[in-house]
């Protein structure tokens, strides 16, 4: 029961947030997400190659000109589904990013890019590890299917110093849904049908 209750939720609130316009400012996303240590990761104090989470929070807010300002928190609530996963510890993150679209928010696909930083929460595998700063460079885009919710997927890489021990850079990657709190207006696409 428990593996249905994990493959579901993974399933049903993947998502990440992005794309406002001067009308619709707020947007709000779940997603799950998967860390990429690299090769180094297994023989680092960390243990670790890829890490899973879900959820990943995030709350959008456009600004003007095509900037947004991002918050987010990333959570392990499942460390693991067997024949899946298994992580060596809980990855926690507070994200927070300012991006740019391109001037683009009005469409139906949003690419856009970001920059900002996080606090990567010390990883319990580790002995006196502490909470590690990070500088981030983001790139992604949502994908608008209806008037409220889209589809985003967006990759990160935290850069963290080698001065601090507890944590190293890493690729964050996430997808999942994303909802917008007022109805955006929708390009007309071909498969819409007739105008009206």
């Amino acid at each position: 029961m428990k593996r249905i209750l994990a493959v579901a939720i993974l399933l049903c609130i993947c998502g990440t947030t992005v794309a406002q316009t001067k009308e619709q400012k707020w947007v709000l996303g779940v997603s799950g997400s998967f860390v990429n240590f690299g090769d180094g990761g297994l023989n680092s104090p960390l243990q670790e190659q890829f890490n899973f989470q879900v959820p990943k929070l995030t709350l959008t807010r456009y600004l003007f000109k095509g900037l947004s300002l991002e918050g987010g928190i990333t959570l392990s609530i499942l460390d693991e589904l067997d024949g899946f996963y298994s992580n060596a510890f809980n990855y926690f993150s507070l994200d927070g990013m300012m991006r740019y679209d391109f001037n683009l928010s009005d469409e139906n696909l949003v690419p856009y890019i970001g920059i900002g930083g996080s606090i990567v929460g010390a990883p319990d595998n580790v002995a006196n590890s502490k909470a590690t700063p990070t500088l981030n460079f983001s790139f992604g885009g949502t994908y608008w299917i209806s008037h409220q919710w889209g589809l985003n997927v967006q990759g990160t890489y935290k850069y963290s110093q080698d001065e601090f021990e507890s944590m190293r850079s890493h690729t964050q990657l996430s997808a999942g849904l994303v909802y917008s709190f007022k109805p955006r207006v929708l390009v007309y696409r071909l498969w819409d049908g007739r105008r009206r």
